[in-house]
């Protein structure tokens, strides 16, 4: 896979900057705009690549790959105990999630965070280099992080009935 890190980076660059996800022709075709790969290589990529989830359209019945999106994944994750004592050298990324989310109201004014809010500091520059995502922009990696981390979903609360 080491042959192909810069056609993975591109394609998942693409795949976030288009949501997270883009039909597998339409990745191919911009893909191809930058990059000069064939559609086998391309295909074994997206397959092999634990950085991508290919998944079948299911409205369709052509053949398996003109049907299929393709999905961005990471298995990075934003760290819960990094303010706290109990996190040393952990592998998870120390950032608020506020921030991520685009919504953190410390970090634009009087108060300052008491999370991080610096997606380069030297731990988190560190786990993104490992995962070979120091090179996407903050909404791209930003993007990424919300549809992989279970923890920055909603939280879900039931309805009462009445």
């Amino acid at each position: 896979m080491s042959n192909y890190a810069g056609v993975i980076h591109h394609a998942t660059s693409i795949l976030c900057s288009n949501k997270g996800s883009l039909d597998l022709q339409q990745l191919h075709r911009k893909i191809l705009q930058r990059v000069e790969i064939t559609e086998d290589d391309f295909w074994y990529i997206v397959k092999k690549c634990s950085r991508f989830v290919v998944v079948r359209n299911r409205e369709r019945t052509d053949e398996w790959g003109t049907d299929c999106v393709v999905v961005a994944k990471t298995s990075l994750r934003l760290c819960r105990n990094y303010t706290k004592d109990g996190c040393r050298d952990c592998q998870e990324l120390h950032l608020c999630k506020y921030f991520v989310y685009g919504n953190c109201r410390y970090g634009k004014g009087r108060k300052q965070c008491k999370f991080s809010h610096d997606v380069f500091s030297e731990h988190n520059y560190r786990l993104l280099r490992d995962c070979t995502l120091h090179e996407l922009h903050e909404d791209e990696l930003f993007l990424l992080l919300l549809q992989n981390d279970p923890s920055l979903l909603p939280e879900v609360t039931p309805r009462s009935s009445t």
